[in-house]
Protein backbone atom coordinates (compact mmCIF):
# COMPACT_ATOMS: atom_id res chain seq x y z
CA UNK A 1 0.00 0.00 0.00
CA UNK A 2 1.28 3.44 -0.95
CA UNK A 3 -0.21 6.59 0.52
CA UNK A 4 0.35 10.12 -0.70
CA UNK A 5 -1.00 13.30 0.86
CA UNK A 6 -2.85 15.40 -1.73
CA UNK A 7 -3.99 18.26 0.46
CA UNK A 8 -4.18 19.46 4.04
CA UNK A 9 -6.51 22.29 5.01
CA UNK A 10 -6.82 23.86 8.44
CA UNK A 11 -10.32 24.42 9.82
CA UNK A 12 -9.77 26.80 12.75
CA UNK A 13 -13.47 27.01 13.63
CA UNK A 14 -13.60 23.27 14.41
CA UNK A 15 -10.00 22.91 15.62
CA UNK A 16 -8.90 20.34 13.05
CA UNK A 17 -6.94 19.71 9.88
CA UNK A 18 -8.84 18.14 6.98
CA UNK A 19 -6.54 15.75 5.14
CA UNK A 20 -7.08 14.40 1.61
CA UNK A 21 -4.99 11.39 0.59
CA UNK A 22 -4.64 9.06 -2.37
CA UNK A 23 -3.88 5.42 -1.73
CA UNK A 24 -2.76 2.73 -4.18
CA UNK A 25 -3.02 -0.94 -3.29
CA UNK A 26 -2.51 -4.40 -4.81
CA UNK A 27 -5.55 -6.54 -4.00
CA UNK A 28 -8.30 -4.85 -2.00
CA UNK A 29 -8.86 -1.52 -0.31
CA UNK A 30 -6.90 -1.44 2.99
CA UNK A 31 -8.86 -1.51 6.24
CA UNK A 32 -9.66 1.68 8.14
CA UNK A 33 -7.10 0.69 10.78
CA UNK A 34 -4.34 0.33 8.17
CA UNK A 35 -5.34 3.65 6.59
CA UNK A 36 -5.27 5.42 9.98
CA UNK A 37 -1.78 4.08 10.72
CA UNK A 38 -0.45 5.14 7.30
CA UNK A 39 -1.99 8.63 7.51
CA UNK A 40 -0.67 9.14 11.04
CA UNK A 41 2.83 8.19 9.89
CA UNK A 42 2.68 10.46 6.82
CA UNK A 43 1.08 13.47 8.53
CA UNK A 44 2.75 13.16 11.94
CA UNK A 45 -0.53 12.96 13.86
CA UNK A 46 -1.34 10.94 16.95
CA UNK A 47 -3.62 7.93 16.14
CA UNK A 48 -6.15 8.79 18.88
CA UNK A 49 -6.68 12.24 17.31
CA UNK A 50 -7.30 11.08 13.72
CA UNK A 51 -10.71 10.09 12.30
CA UNK A 52 -11.10 8.52 8.85
CA UNK A 53 -14.20 10.16 7.38
CA UNK A 54 -14.38 8.31 4.06
CA UNK A 55 -12.37 5.82 2.03
CA UNK A 56 -13.59 5.20 -1.52
CA UNK A 57 -12.30 3.49 -4.63
CA UNK A 58 -13.74 2.80 -8.07
CA UNK A 59 -14.66 -0.78 -8.95
CA UNK A 60 -11.71 -2.51 -10.60
CA UNK A 61 -9.32 0.30 -9.75
CA UNK A 62 -6.20 -0.09 -7.63
CA UNK A 63 -6.44 3.49 -6.33
CA UNK A 64 -8.66 5.18 -3.79
CA UNK A 65 -9.25 8.52 -2.09
CA UNK A 66 -9.32 8.96 1.67
CA UNK A 67 -10.61 11.92 3.69
CA UNK A 68 -9.52 12.21 7.32
CA UNK A 69 -9.80 14.77 10.12
CA UNK A 70 -6.86 15.35 12.48
CA UNK A 71 -7.83 17.13 15.71
CA UNK A 72 -5.67 19.20 18.04
CA UNK A 73 -6.99 17.53 21.21
CA UNK A 74 -9.68 15.15 22.49
CA UNK A 75 -11.99 18.04 23.44
CA UNK A 76 -12.07 19.23 19.81
CA UNK A 77 -13.23 15.77 18.69
CA UNK A 78 -16.66 16.32 20.27
CA UNK A 79 -17.87 17.94 17.01
CA UNK A 80 -17.21 14.76 15.00
CA UNK A 81 -20.11 12.49 14.10
CA UNK A 82 -20.47 9.70 16.66
CA UNK A 83 -20.78 6.83 14.17
CA UNK A 84 -17.37 7.72 12.70
CA UNK A 85 -15.76 7.64 16.15
CA UNK A 86 -17.34 4.23 16.83
CA UNK A 87 -16.22 2.96 13.42
CA UNK A 88 -12.60 3.94 14.10
CA UNK A 89 -12.66 2.48 17.62
CA UNK A 90 -12.29 5.83 19.39
CA UNK A 91 -15.65 5.56 21.17
CA UNK A 92 -17.89 2.72 22.30
CA UNK A 93 -21.34 2.28 20.81
CA UNK A 94 -24.17 3.43 23.04
CA UNK A 95 -26.61 0.72 23.96
CA UNK A 96 -30.28 1.49 23.51
CA UNK A 97 -32.41 1.05 26.60
CA UNK A 98 -35.77 0.63 24.92
CA UNK A 99 -38.66 -1.61 25.81
CA UNK A 100 -38.34 -5.29 25.05
CA UNK A 101 -40.78 -6.87 22.63
CA UNK A 102 -43.49 -8.98 24.29
CA UNK A 103 -42.84 -12.73 24.25
CA UNK A 104 -44.73 -14.69 21.59
CA UNK A 105 -46.98 -17.55 22.75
Amino acid sequence: MELSLIGKKENKALGRHEILCEVSFEKSMPSRKQLREAICAAAGVSPELLVVVSAKSQFGSKRGKVVAHAYKDKKSMEVERKHLLVRDGLMEKEKKSGKKAPAQK
